[in-house]
């Protein structure tokens, strides 16, 4: 089972395994993800294209993340956002969530615009894509303490946020083996 501590991001996974699911896949269509059967939800989502290793294109951006990053980074690649030494991993995490297909649930230090650290849990799933082949990766992140952590001057940082820990979910196709370090590191 799972260890979810956030109980919106409870609500979101709940909501999720019962969408209903495209004859002999594991994922539902993202048709089927109806906004607003989940409006309190909405704020804390980021629903993302995987067009392909290079570019996670956000598609949807809730709006307590545009606070947190002082913007709304819908039509950007979230890579341009992740430290360069950290791309591939995070892409990584992208394309295995689409490709297995598996769900992530991480808790992250993240500084937010404001100067404030933050510990969130974001919980993500694939969703099949009804306009294409690109997949697309929904996620919920709520704000779980605020972190004790004052510099992210190491290794394992990403641009604004810093990874605690991720955990696969595995939604039928197996939960495979992930290394939040680069190939070279582990």
């Amino acid at each position: 089972m799972v260890e979810i501590f956030n109980e919106r991001n409870r609500q979101f996974y709940d909501y999720w395994k019962q969408l209903p699911r495209a004859e002999g896949s594991l994922l539902p269509y993202r048709s089927s993800f109806l906004p607003e059967e989940i409006p309190d939800l909405l704020p804390n989502l980021l629903l993302f294209e995987v067009i392909s290793k290079d570019f996670m294109k956000i598609r949807l951006q809730g709006t307590t993340i545009d606070e947190q990053y002082g913007s709304d980074m819908a039509g950007a690649n979230y890579l341009d956002f992740v430290e360069p030494k950290r791309r591939e991993v995070a892409a990584s995490a992208f394309l295995m969530m689409a490709e297995t297909p598996c769900g992530i649930v991480a808790r992250l230090d993240q500084l937010l615009t404001t100067g404030r650290y933050v510990t969130v849990e974001a919980i993500g799933f694939p969703l099949l894509n009804d306009r294409g082949d690109n997949p697309i990766i929904i996620y919920s992140s709520n704000e779980l303490r605020r972190s004790n952590r004052f510099t992210f001057e190491d290794e394992y940082q990403l641009h604004y946020i810093y990874v605690l820990d991720r955990e696969i979910i595995d939604i039928g196709a197996g939960a495979p083996e992930f290394h939040d370090l680069p190939d070279d590191d582990h």
